[in-house]
Order: C-alpha cells, then structure tokens, then sequence
C-alpha cells in the first residue's frame, strides 16, 4: 500500500498538526498571561522588561513541541494509545504552561534584583518551594508522557512503521526523557522536609538532566562489557 493511502500514517499526519497547533497556542498563552495594556512610556519599559522572562519560557515550550516532532518523524503511524498519549501531552502542556511562566518570571526577577519587570509573586521561602513543588510536578508528568511516548515506539517499532535504522533513537530518547522525568520528580522531592530550607536545591536538580545524559553512553557499554565478560565461555 502506498504511503498516501495508509490510514495510520494520514491520522498520523493530522495528529501531529493538531499537536503543532496546540503547542502554538501555549506559546499564545505565555504571551497573553504577560500582556499589559502599554498606554504609558513606563508601561512600555515595563513590557520590554518582561522579555527575557518571554524567551526563557518559550525556549523551554519550544524544546518539548521540538522533541515531538521528533517523534513524528522516527514514528510515521499512531494506534490508540499513542494518540491518546499525545492528546494528554497536549493537555499537560496547556496546564503546565502558567506555572512555567511563573517560575521563569520570578527568576528573572530574583537574578537581576528587580531590575527587570515581573510579578512579585515570591514574598516568603514557603512560596519558592510551593511554585518548585508545583513546576517539579508538571515537569515530571509532561516528561514522564514522552518517556512512555518513546516506550510504545520501541516495543511496538514495527507496527507504527519506525525504520530499523531509527530504532536507536527512539530507544535513546526514551532513555533521555525518563531521566528528564526522574528529575523534575527529585526537584519536587527537594521542597519537603530538611531540604526546603536550601532554596538553591530543586532548581539544581534539572542540571542532573545534561550530567545523567552525558554518562548515560559510557555506563551503557560499561555493563554491556561486564554482561558480554560475564557470558563469555571460560
């Protein structure tokens, strides 16, 4: 059958259009949640400083609508689950966006010292754990869908038509967003108890995402070595 005439690979395609658009309204969102009328000089200054804010949060929108598209590329055709994965990241997505607006606005804030404009939304140590608790959690669940997006791809490659030679990617991706997810989840974990008097250690955690990637090669063939010593014949 001709790859017109599949109809796992057109709904495929439309999926991934609706995708697209939902996450171009999300950027929407992080535009409109900033938005000021700017009838004044002070009010214009006061929206140009938000800018900073803007493109940090719409860097990080743009790395999650990028890994799926990602996807839409190394997995040509959807079945049930899959769909219903992306219509829920989709979902997460449009939630996930206000408290990820939140968090990069106050950090702004917090690192020029007021200089740039924002929302003073952080008055006590309880808040900045409160918003890190809540952006951990969302982190975790929008990474956690593509890690078992990439999961159902890698068990079920033939099915939705991946090609043999993209098999690792979509393995590695995998890999890459289960580590993304794990991170976001110890980054809530670090606002409870002894931990939340350090305001410094949820937002560190997300720096274990590069390190855990980086060594996630050479540990890889670190145990394939021993488990190729191990079975080796004396």
């Amino acid at each position: 059958m001709a790859e017109g005439g599949d109809p796992d690979r057109e709904a495929g395609r439309r999926l991934d259009a609706f995708v697209d658009a939902a996450f171009a309204f999300a950027v929407t969102l992080l535009i409109i949640a900033s938005a000021e009328p700017t009838a004044s000089i002070d009010a214009l200054w006061n929206a140009l400083g938000r800018i900073p804010a803007s493109l940090g949060a719409f860097a990080l929108i743009a790395m999650f609508w990028l890994a799926y598209r990602e996807f839409g590329r190394l997995v040509p055709r959807r079945d049930t689950l899959s769909t219903l994965n992306a219509l829920a990241i989709v979902f997460t997505v449009l939630v996930y966006v206000f408290p990820l607006r939140m968090l990069v606005e106050s950090g702004f804030v917090w690192i020029s010292r007021g200089w740039l404009s924002g929302t003073e939304m952080i008055r006590t140590l309880g808040d900045l754990n409160d918003l890190f608790r809540i952006y951990g959690i969302g982190f975790a669940v929008l990474a956690g869908l593509f890690a078992v997006l990439y999961l159902r791809a890698a068990r079920y490659s033939e099915r939705l038509g991946v090609d043999p030679a993209d098999r690792v990617n979509v393995r590695a991706n995998c890999q890459i967003w289960t580590i993304s997810a794990v991170a976001g989840l110890v980054s809530a974990a670090l606002t409870f108890g002894p931990m939340a008097r350090t305001p410094w250690l949820p937002g560190f955690a997300y720096w274990l995402i590069p390190l855990a990637i980086a060594l996630r090669g050479p540990v890889g063939r670190l145990f394939a070595r021993k488990a190729v010593r191990k079975g080796a014949p004396s």
